[in-house]
């Protein structure tokens, strides 16, 4: 019997290794840039580096209003340390661009797993080693979640830990009495949790702020707003001007390779530039109201939408965005912060989540202080102008502002929020 040897297709991933240079490309800043292509330049003499073109736009002085990079920068080093397989690597890279600035995920697993085109299960496994990292809180799903890892590794995690966890919206309504009251615990016993649960760092993300040194530079983009609208542009003066030096017909092999590196260098760069323009121009452009009012003028955004506009992987958009600088007329803050998610029902007006958090702040800072509003009238209130929410997302988003309930507000003040 003859062996049935035939060839039969089947579907793989071959990632080359000028693609995986395309895609750090895409990650690198300005000055990453800068940095890279000087290095090559002094592989390859067939690349021609100019500096960056000097002009009046060479100072920035306006404040840094961001630290989400530094603490992308800090996953990414360990990141790089923990994992080997590709794989492995693409899905950690997908829970990055999912983190917050408080460390939490911004999004459920199902939903990472299925940007980085993997199972639940896969994306599960790589998040378990990414909460091992430092601090303990990273990466957690939300502030149970990141409570729970903290208290775990203190050794405290325990049945009536885990009780209190996951009444804690009782405690913010009624105090620990009331705790006690819901869960059938001792008082005691409620009272050491509780001190154990205050001595965990619930935005472990947060103590990356303003300790990146790589946020006191000059910006990637510039936005300036001129008589006909609002322009977008890369600043060239923090770049290189890569060019193929002219080297003739020569056909020495060595040569030959060295010319088609260079080339592909420059052309890669070029891409990278226009990619960067193209996600700066439709992500700022959508977000006009975030720079004339603020975080009230910031409309809903995903990293999927701007990827819709540009026929481009969502993926993309996200290695593009991460830890870019722009400089607007104000300030200086990252192009993560043009960023909003959708928070309301798919029937009714809709509203980013930050600017939802910042009308409620408000709401409650004005209210009258003898009679505060509830979480069902700060609901009603908000349905009518900015979103359509539910009693039940104020309360979320209220904790989550670190305000107590309104039975506690009546002895505290709204001035003390």
């Amino acid at each position: 019997m003859q062996p049935d040897l035939r060839l039969v297709p089947k579907p793989a991933l071959h990632v080359s290794a000028r693609l995986c240079g395309m895609v750090g490309l895409l990650r690198m800043n300005n000055d990453e840039l800068t940095r890279h292509v000087a290095d090559m330049a002094t592989r390859n003499p067939l690349l021609d580096l100019a500096p960056g073109r000097q002009g009046g736009r060479d100072a920035h002085e306006a404040p840094v209003v961001a630290a989400e990079a530094s603490l992308y920068a800090h996953v990414l080093n360990q990141i790089s340390v923990a994992f080997d397989d590709p794989l492995q690597m693409r899905i950690a890279q997908a829970f990055v661009e999912a983190l917050e600035p408080s460390g939490w995920l911004g999004q459920p697993v199902a939903s990472i797993a299925e940007h980085a085109d993997v199972t639940v299960p896969q994306a599960e496994a790589v998040l378990a080693r990414l909460q091992d990292f430092e601090p303990t809180g990273l990466f957690a799903r939300d502030l149970a979640d990141c409570l729970r890892l903290q208290l775990i590794e203190r050794g405290d995690w325990d049945d009536a830990a885990a009780i209190v966890v996951a009444h804690l919206g009782i405690m913010l309504e009624g105090g620990a009495d009331a705790l006690a009251d819901a869960t059938d615990l001792a008082p005691g016993v409620v009272a050491e949790t509780l001190a154990s649960i205050r001595a965990c760092d619930p935005k472990p993300g947060a103590a990356f702020q303003h300790e990146d040194p790589s946020l006191d530079r000059r910006p990637d983009i510039i936005v300036r707003k001129e008589a006909g609208g609002w322009q977008i542009e890369l600043d060239r003066s923090t770049m290189p001007s890569v060019n193929l030096a002219n080297t003739g017909n020569a056909v020495d092999p060595k040569l030959a390779k060295l010319r088609r590196d260079a080339r592909w260098l420059v052309n890669a760069v070029r891409l990278r530039n226009q990619m960067t323009l193209d996600v700066a121009r439709v992500v700022i452009g959508h977000q006009v109201g975030f720079l004339e009012r603020g975080v009230r003028g910031l409309k809903p955004l995903r990293r999927c939408d701007v990827a819709d506009r540009l026929g481009v992987h969502e993926s993309t958009v996200g290695r593009v965005a991460t830890g870019l600088l722009v400089q607007t007329p104000i300030q200086m803050l990252e192009l993560t912060r043009f960023f909003s998610r959708a928070l309301g029902r798919k029937r009714g007006p809709t509203a980013s989540r930050r600017k939802l958090k910042t009308l409620l702040r408000d709401l409650i800072a004005t209210e009258d202080p003898d009679n505060p509003l509830t979480d069902q009238m700060l609901a009603k209130t908000l349905s009518e102008g900015a979103a359509m929410v539910s009693r039940r997302t104020v309360a979320k988003y209220r904790q989550a502002l670190g305000i107590p309930g309104s039975p506690m507000r009546v002895h505290i003040g709204a001035s003390s929020i």
